[in-house]
């Protein structure tokens, strides 16, 4: 090491006996830690002595444990937390494939090591369990989309002592602290275009053991004088020590309507129940009387527009917004129709989508920009657990009230930026515990969502008696999972509780794990001025009639059993008390209130407690249903036989085969396998898990001998059917977008034609005495009948498909990669429209085949791109025109032969 090297200590902890500091962003108006836990990796914090808590929720007293004790423990909790006084460490878990801490890119930014610098590492950890070796090595983002673009490798190992933190120890209180450091040199790579992060953690390249271990301060020590005066200088604008948890945020008039979202639903754009094909409009009003008549009405509304088709092409998700039915505007009157029904809107953000087309701008100004054009209220922040600073200045500078909402878990430090987050796959080891962020903030509202799970009944549970929400997701990115009746049912009596009382269940003086008289039965009492609610939650037996709970006696107060809107049985203890008797099955809710109080809102919610639980519920359930896909829809009619191969088309014999087909299932599922008993179509259907792969065989079938078009159809193909037949679009939006002013570039006139949807396409065919290929009639065209991978044979060659950078190819060039009967281009250059649409009555889809010259990179979120092989296909969920036509997408024809 240079002698003129310094030390930089770099955090990862707030505790107060730490010698690092925490880093915040260089504007200093929020806050992150110099490294960030990822995969593998999270923060935990020590707590007081005696309490049994996750990220995720707190356990409650445990059988024979004094309630009061533990509340008072529970009370110091959260004091430390809010004053910054309880310590944070990072936890990897490690299982044997990866688990890795990151330094903050805007710390990695500013030190901008290079190949060869020479850094030397400390690490204050302490060793769990198992694995011992913590990997020092290198990420590769681009320096200006940011986007990873690799990483180095295991560059060198801190090697810590014996294990000595107990098994079985969540914390690890039991262990000591151990400094460890190693040298090492940055391996060389692409500085000009790349900038380098220091990781730190363990992988399965190095040692696939498992282990566990905690690290609270990590130290380097650069060798170039520069560059660290310049990172000190970053790193003085921090502020050492702890943090105060800033609460303001649930301060702001503008915001408190968060605190009252219990309800939200994720609306699929692609849904019927969102926008009418037929009708050519969308029918908000439709799905908003769904939602009061089923769910007791929706607070907020997620418009998701993009994933799973982006990277389709190279639009991008604020382009997936602009494309939907009006543009923006479009979406601005839906936004409106939704406020005239007391519902917010909330559009989404996709952070990963940094391989498709960048706006001239940031993201933060891209979305802010977004909500100011459509009005929305919040911003749902997929795959994300965190916020940035960024973010919310220019929102706060755009458009007053303007709610965050990330679908991970968020860290305790996160609630200063975020009003709401997603309680998804929420682990409860010690059920029913209560919500961790809630208890620290009880406005932070949280939604109970487990997407593929077909019944919603715990989620409901918890979310009732924890006094928070659920999100409603039916369409899941175009496979229906409707909740079942008796889970909609359940919800409608709980969210009217709810919201009556929304400011209790907001409320500072949250009484948790109330005292009740039957076992296994469980109570969080809410108190308020004049009235206090009890939630229960009953994990017994179903309770036909007991003594519930004991509360103290009050002059002029009545009591009720909001689960029925009936009056509560009561029964006075002689001690002051009175014991309220009740009957639970699962939920149960009890009000104690004074009768001044009873006004004509409380009579009406009473009112409809009693009609909910004394309506039947019908046997059938006729509101969810979804029609098979196992065939696709009826063809178009059938067009001409012709007895001569008209020119530019070849015949492909006919042939019984089986169609063996495989791709990832990408969240959206595909269609049953016909002949596959109806048990088995979730296996299709279901897009869990997300990166499985989903295999079909379907067969055998019989295909009689048809011709087909040797090359896609061409850009002058089309401007000739125009010409001839005078082809106008029912919608006229990105129809033929890559033809300025409507006219055909002359240089693109033997390219395939793109930006037409599946309706231009059969246009196109049925003028030119043609049908399009079923997908069986494109496989065979495509593959033969010896089962090869790609047209050409069975290895790829990125020469017999012409990738161009993005660039299609004229539609006969590479003759050497065409298929078994002569066509080109079934690998590549453009997708191609089959005849193959299904309609389960909510989304409709097409499948597309052979793959595109475009490739949209950095996210296993985007749509399969570049050339495809043949046991390829991919599902487009379709939607409207404007939307539906793409610059990769095309199509060849088919005709029938006389016999």
């Amino acid at each position: 090491m240079a002698s003129s090297a310094m030390i930089v200590v770099i955090a990862v902890v707030g505790a107060s006996d730490s010698r690092g500091i925490l880093a915040g962003e260089l504007e200093g108006a929020s806050w992150i830690r110099g490294f960030e836990p990822n995969e593998g990796c999270r923060w935990v914090r020590s707590s007081v002595e005696g309490l049994e808590m996750n990220d995720h929720y707190i356990a409650g007293p445990r059988g024979g444990e004094d309630r009061e004790a533990w509340l008072a423990k529970m009370r110091a909790y959260r004091e430390q937390v809010r004053q910054g006084s309880a310590a944070a460490v990072i936890e990897a878990d490690y299982r044997g494939v990866r688990a890795w801490t990151r330094m903050a890119p805007v710390l990695a930014q500013t030190l901008d090591l290079k190949g060869g610098d020479q850094v030397e590492v400390a690490v204050e950890a302490r060793f769990c369990s198992g694995n011992r070796d913590l990997c020092i090595a290198f990420d590769w983002h681009d320096r200006r989309t940011g986007q990873w673009k690799g990483w180095s490798g295991v560059q060198a190992v801190l090697r810590g002592p014996t294990a000595d933190c107990a098994e079985g120890s969540v914390r690890g209180e039991e262990a000591s602290w151990h400094g460890v450091k190693a040298a090492v040199t940055v391996p060389a790579f692409d500085a000009a275009g790349q900038w380098s992060r220091l990781i730190i953690g363990m992988d399965a390249t190095q040692d696939p053991a498992p282990g566990k271990l905690q690290m609270r301060a990590i130290e380097l020590k650069v060798g170039d004088p520069e560059r660290s005066r310049v990172f000190d200088l970053a790193t003085r604008t921090l502020v050492a020590g702890t943090r105060v948890l800033d609460r303001s945020l649930y301060d702001r008039q503008d915001l408190t309507w968060t605190s009252r979202v219990f309800t939200c639903h994720f609306t699929f754009m692609y849904d019927r129940s969102v926008y009418d094909p037929v009708g050519g409009k969308y029918v908000l009003d439709a799905l908003l009387e769904d939602g009061r008549r089923e769910f007791g009405g929706y607070d907020a509304l997620v418009l998701w527009q993009g994933y799973p088709r982006l990277g389709v092409d190279d639009r991008n998700q604020f382009d997936m917004y602009r494309d939907m039915p009006g543009g923006l505007g479009g979406i601005r009157d839906l936004v409106r129709q939704a406020h005239a029904g007391g519902v917010k809107v909330f559009v989404d953000y996709n952070p990963w989508d940094t391989g498709t087309r960048r706006e001239r701008c940031s993201d933060e100004e891209a979305l802010a920009a977004l909500v100011g054009a459509v009005e929305a209220d919040g911003i749902f922040l997929d795959t994300m657990s965190a916020a940035s600073a960024a973010l919310r200045r220019r929102l706060d500078a755009t458009r007053s009230g303007v709610a965050l909402a990330p679908e991970g878990h968020p860290d305790i430090d996160q609630l200063p930026l975020l009003s709401l987050s997603w309680a998804q796959w929420l682990q409860d080891p010690s059920p029913p515990g209560l919500l961790h962020l809630k208890w620290l903030e009880p406005r932070h509202v949280q939604h109970q969502i487990r997407r593929w799970d077909r019944s919603h009944g715990a989620e409901i549970e918890t979310a009732f008696f924890n006094g928070s929400g659920v999100l409603v997701w039916e369409n899941v990115f175009g496979t229906y999972n409707p909740w079942p009746a008796a889970d909609r049912r359940t919800w409608r009596r709980a969210v009217p509780i709810l919201r009556h009382f929304a400011a209790q269940f907001a409320g500072e003086a949250w009484d948790p794990f109330y005292p009740t008289r039957v076992e296994r039965l469980y109570c969080h009492r809410w108190p308020g001025r004049d009235a206090t609610v009890y939630t229960l939650l009953n994990l017994g037996s179903p309770i036909r009639q007991a003594g519930l709970i004991e509360v103290a006696a009050e002059a002029d107060t009545v009591y009720f059993d909001l689960w029925t809107g009936e009056p509560a049985r009561t029964e006075a203890t002689g001690g002051g008390e009175v014991v309220v008797t009740g009957a639970v099955e699962r939920l149960g809710c009890v009000l104690a209130v004074k009768r001044r109080s009873v006004d004509r809102l409380l009579e009406d919610l009473l009112s409809r407690q009693r009609e909910l639980a004394a309506g039947l519920q019908s046997p059938v359930d006729r509101r969810n249903f979804a029609r098979s896909v196992v065939e696709p829809l009826p063809p178009f009619p059938s067009t001409p036989r012709v007895s001569v191969a008209p020119r530019g088309m070849v015949m492909v014999p006919g042939a019984t085969f089986r169609m063996k087909i495989e791709h990832v299932r990408r969240e959206c599922g595909c269609y049953p396998d016909p002949g596959v008993s109806e048990s088995q179509w979730a296996g299709f259907l279901w897009g869990s898990p997300f990166d499985g792969m989903l295999r079909h065989d379907i067969g055998p079938l019989v295909v009689p001998s048809f011709l087909i078009d040797e090359a896609e159809v061409s850009n002058a193909d089309f401007e000739g059917f125009l010409g001839a037949s005078g082809y106008q679009p029912r919608v006229k939006e990105n129809f033929l977008r890559h033809w300025p002013g409507g006219r055909m570039p002359t240089e693109l006139a033997d390219h395939p034609v793109v930006y037409v949807d599946l309706e231009d396409a059969r246009a196109y065919a049925r003028w030119a005495g043609k049908r399009l290929p079923t997908e069986a009639e494109w496989h065979l065209a495509a593959q033969g009948t010896d089962g090869r991978s790609w047209p050409w044979g069975d290895r790829f060659d990125a020469g017999r498909c012409g990738i161009v950078g993005g660039h299609t190819s004229p539609v006969r060039s590479h003759p050497e990669g065409r298929s078994p009967y002569g066509c080109h281009h079934m690998a590549g250059n453009v997708w191609e429209w089959t005849e193959s649409e299904r309609d389960d009555g909510h989304t409709r889809f097409a499948v597309i085949r052979g793959g595109s010259h475009y490739l949209a990179e950095g996210s296993v979120w985007y749509a399969d791109g570049g050339p495809r092989p043949c046991h390829h296909h991919a599902k487009f969920i379709c939607m409207w025109p404007g939307l539906d036509r793409c610059s990769t997408i095309g199509f060849r024809c088919v005709a029938d032969i006389a016999r």
